[in-house]
This record gives C-alpha cells, structure tokens and sequence, in this order.
C-alpha cells in the first residue's frame, strides 16, 4: 500500500507519533553490511517503531527521500508501510543523489521546508495545528535533530506571530499583518516577539524626533487603540528606559535596543491580560536521541592522521549537536557514555535524559520448541552439507554479524580450530554479509585451517526466519568484537537463553552480564578456545549461565522500555496521550 488517503483509516483512533532518521538507506528493507551510513541505529528505529505500535500508537518514520534505493533504480519516495500502523514517508530534499553522512547538512534546509508543508497538511485534514498532529517527534543523531529543532522554531513563530497580530489588531492595518504573518518564519518573529512589536510600533510613528519620545507615543497610542489599562508613569518610564539604552549603545543599535524596550512593555501590559506564550512549552514536543556524539568520536579518533580526521568533520558536527542541546528539552541515550557526554561536554541537564539502550524483541528472541527449530536445522544442513540428524545431536557455536574487520571473525575461526581440534561433534556457523574482501579473506583463511575442514561455515546473509530459531539453536554464541556500541547480537543471544562468551570490548556483557557471559580480552584467541571448551564441557554450568543471561534481559524488552520512555516524556511536562491499550 503506497497511498497517503489509507493512513487516516489505519491510524483511526491512535494517538500519532513522529521519528526522523534521516541519512543512509533508512527504510522498510534496511541494507545492512554493505550500504553506506546505514546499520545499528536503523534497526533501532524500526524496533522502537514497532514497539510503539504495539503499545496502541500509530507511527511515521521521516527518511531522506528522492534519491535511489540502494542497489535500485527505485527512487525513495511516498510513503511504504514497515508494519500495519508503521510508515515510512520519504523526504526530499538535497538532490537526487546519495549524501554521506558528514555531508547532508546541506539538504536539511529543503527537507525542514518540505517535512513542515506535510505536517501542516497532516493538520489541516485533522483540524488541529502543526504541533498536535504527532504526540512527540523523537529524532536520531544529529542531522535529524537539526530537522526537529527547525520544525519546534517554526511552530513557535505560528504562536509567537499570532500573539503578536492579536496585540496589534486594530493597530496596524490588514496588508502589514499579513505580510508579518508570511514572513514570520524569515523574521524570526518566535524568537523575539518584544522585537517584532516594538519594530511595527515604532515604524507606525513614522521616523524622526527622540528614540524616548517615540517610544513613549507609541506605548500610550497602542494602549488607547486596544483600551488597555496602563499607568500613568508607564509612557515616562519606557522613555527613561531608551534614553538609559542609547547612553549604553552605539548609535547603530539603539532602533534595536528601543524596539526591545518598547515591545517589552507592551507585551508586560497584554500579558496582565491573559496573554502569555506558555503555548511555547506545548509546542516543543522534540525528543533527541543522538546514538553517537561528534565528541565522542573525535576523541576516539584523536590518535588517527589528520588526513582522516578532516573528512569526518568533527567540528561542524560538534557545532551542530551544541544547538541541539541548547534547544531540546528531553533526551535518550543509547549508553552511559553518551548520557555521560551530553552532562559534561553539552552542558544538558541530567535529569532530561532517559537511559534507552537497544533493547531485543523478545518475541522473535527466545528458546524455540523442538517443531520450530526443524526447518532451520533443514537450512543449517543445505549450508553445511551436515546431516539434518548429525546435527541435531551436535553441538553448535554462532556468530552473526556484518562482515566487517572490526568484528574480528578471524579470532573466532583461529579460536574455534583449537576447539574443533579436541572436540569431533561441535560445529561453527558465522553469518552476516555482503560476500565482499573480509568475507574472502575469513573463507581463505578458513580453509587454511585443517580442523576446519567440514566444521566451520561462513554462511553469508541469514534469513530472518532461520536466523531467530538459530540463536536458541546455538550452544553458544560467540561475539569477539572489537568495536561496539552496545552488542545487540550478544543481548539477543542471551534473550535466547543461549550461553554467551564476548570480549571485554562488548557493553552489553561488561555492563550487564559480566557475572554470567565468559568475558575475554579481545584478540584473545587462546582465551576464546579456553572459553568455548569450558562451557560445551560442562552442561549445568552453561545452562545456569543461559538461564540467567535470559532473565538479565527482562528489563531490555522494546516494549517495557518504550513505555518507561514515554512516561518520561510525560514526567518532563509532555502532554502524550495514554495509547488505547495503556488506557
């Protein structure tokens, strides 16, 4: 279903929320191993979509758009549903090639343009405003976040604009108030509405005489056309507050520093009224979730050659994320270290954040029945050319991950040889894909390893449905990676109820199961084989670990988490309405 006129029937009486996640190949089919910027926080997206959707919300997920899909001539454009209540709208904006991810800063203006037009629209077919159409809009790492803060600005000069035309109704004439409201956005009417009062006010009084005077007239001119009460000392003391300006200021500034005096004023009066701009705070409903931080990386790159450095772009990134900060109200952090970062080096309030790592989906990640592991063990047998029945009274060790140096699947295989050199009945499976130089290079090095031969299989892309009932399939699984941001494969091993051994490189193990996951420093091939061997020699000692591996990731359910993240929204002074299944 591709059409937009379907979704309102689909959402029906759902409250609405919005994710952005802008770069890379975003979509219902993620690429993952293979295309550019594209991986971990998309799956996230996705899963935390789900979850969402589960929990009685409808959702859109905004990607950037008009560009091809990867490996396609398909352009990414409309909308695409991930699920029933899940859609995917894609945005234009910044041509029609792919832009990598240190680059698309200059697509968010076009795509900030388009992303509000369809809101509005999205309002207008609902009867309501811009900023009550999705409940939250939650953004992921910084260029989306750019796109959120921009869509809040522009929601605040509709309220800012508003008051500012209900204040001077009757006062200005009908073409300059519409020009105000037109140009809002450009005039930056949301971040000064003093300024834009005291601006139009002092231009109806026409030019010449003392900034005070003017000043003055226009106060009192403005209250008797709106027959608000002010004092009489109210005229006099705004004049002593410009004059007070222009012995401070240098002449250039001084229409400045009077606009401001003279729109402040007014706006005290209108405000003793009833007219205020708490709307302000209803209107910011965007949530960060940076996943990374320029920070952080640049530090992890400080050793690597300037050559490098310089492509990345850490300072304008840096630049980027520091507004985010000073202009977002709540956010997520996918680790300690980022949450930790965002305090110390962004200067966010720590209580404004809520800790949400990726969590699994325990739905798909769980032990399987005998009947449901018997297609996989199908699979596992074309691969391998191991009898189905061989298998079964097998022992099997697992890894799955893109193929990707960092992984250090070389360390696993060179690890596993020892084991396979002792042990006649285990097998090692490693997934994950594309078929590119690493994968070459682990198949080669595979075969150069006699007790590999006919034990060991690189089995390339797993299909979903194979891949889930593998991990409860599995022994043990094995991760020995050497960069991760929080190891979700490890976290949906152990979800499985599947025995885990990870370097101490894997924050999932170090952090949360170091008690039960055998923990190896990383390149540690003699340490891998040891740990390995120890868990397939005794069995009540991995099935206790397994056992507790599974109930440790309890509290990682998607929607146990999903929830906890909205009530800190709601904790945070966000108005989210209860789903229909939380009522």
């Amino acid at each position: 279903m591709s059409g937009f006129s379907d979704w309102a029937r689909l959402v029906g009486e759902r409250p609405e929320v919005a994710l952005i996640t802008n770069h890379g190949y975003a979509g219902v089919e993620i690429p993952l191993g293979g295309a550019p910027d594209t991986g971990g926080q998309n799956f996230y997206v996705n899963q935390l979509a789900e979850a969402l959707e589960r929990l009685g919300y409808a959702v859109t997920i905004f990607a950037r758009g008009g560009f091809p899909f990867f490996g396609s001539d398909r352009l990414r454009e409309g909308m695409e549903l991930l699920s029933a209540r899940v859609r995917y709208v894609y945005v234009p904006g910044g041509g029609d090639t792919f832009i990598r991810k240190e680059d698309i800063a200059i697509a968010l203006d076009e795509q900030v343009e388009w992303l509000d037009a369809f809101v509005r629209q999205e309002a207008a077919r609902r009867s309501c405003k811009p900023w009550e159409v999705y409940e939250f809009v939650n953004t992921h790492y910084w260029d989306a976040a750019v796109m959120g803060i921009g869509l809040v600005d522009r929601w605040i000069g509709d309220v800012a604009a508003r008051q500012v035309l209900d204040v001077l109704d009757g006062v200005v004439d009908e073409e300059r108030g519409e020009s105000l409201w037109q140009d809002r956005a450009w005039l930056a009417v949301g971040g000064c509405p003093a300024g834009a009062v005291g601006s139009i006010l002092l231009e109806s009084r026409g030019a010449g005489g003392r900034a005070a005077d003017r000043a003055a007239e226009a106060l009192a001119s403005w209250a008797r056309t709106r027959g608000v009460p002010v004092s009489d000392e109210a005229a006099p003391q705004l004049a002593a507050r410009v004059d007070e300006a222009a012995r401070r200021s240098a002449p250039a500034l001084l229409p400045l520093r009077s606009a401001l005096c003279l729109g402040e004023a007014v706006l005290e009066a209108w405000e003793a009224d009833g007219r205020t701009v708490e709307e302000f705070q209803v209107v910011d409903r965007h949530v960060w979730t940076p996943h990374s931080l320029g920070e952080l990386k640049s530090l992890n790159y400080r050793s690597k050659p300037d050559s490098v450095r310089r492509d990345l772009k850490f300072c304008e990134r840096r630049n980027h994320e520091q507004v985010v900060c000073d202009w977002t109200r709540a956010f997520a952090a996918t680790s300690g270290e980022i949450a930790s970062y965002l305090v110390t080096h962004c200067g966010v309030d720590a209580e404004s954040i809520f800790y949400f790592p990726p969590c699994v989906n325990r739905t798909l990640f769980r032990p399987y029945g005998d009947e449901e592991r018997a297609g996989t063990y199908r699979y596992l047998s074309q691969v391998s050319g191991v009898p189905v029945e061989e298998l079964v009274r097998a022992r099997i060790v697992f890894e799955t991950s893109r193929m990707d140096g960092t992984k250090r699947k070389d360390v696993l295989l060179e690890a596993f040889a020892l084991v396979a050199a002792e042990e006649p009945d285990v097998y090692l499976f490693i997934g994950g894909g594309p078929e590119n130089d690493v994968f070459k290079e682990l198949s080669v090095f595979r075969d150069s390893l006699p007790s590999l031969e006919g034990r060991a299989f690189l089995t390339g892309f797993l299909p979903d449905e194979e891949m889930y009932p593998l991990f409860s399939i599995a022994d043990v699984f094995v991760t020995p990676s050497e960069m991760e941001g929080f190891g979700m494969s490890a976290s949906q091993a152990a979800a499985a109820g599947t025995a885990l051994v990870s370097s101490d490189l894997v924050p999932f193990a170090t952090l949360y199961v170091p008690d039960d996951a055998l923990i190896v420093r990383a390149g540690d091939v003699k340490g891998f084989a040891e740990a390995i061997g120890r868990l397939l020699a005794d069995d009540a000692d991995r099935m206790r670990r397994a056992g507790r591996l599974a109930e440790a990731t309890r509290e990682l359910d998607w929607d146990v988490q999903t929830r906890r993240f909205i009530a800190h929204l709601i904790a945070r002074g966000m108005s989210v309405a209860q789903s229909g299944s939380e009522r």
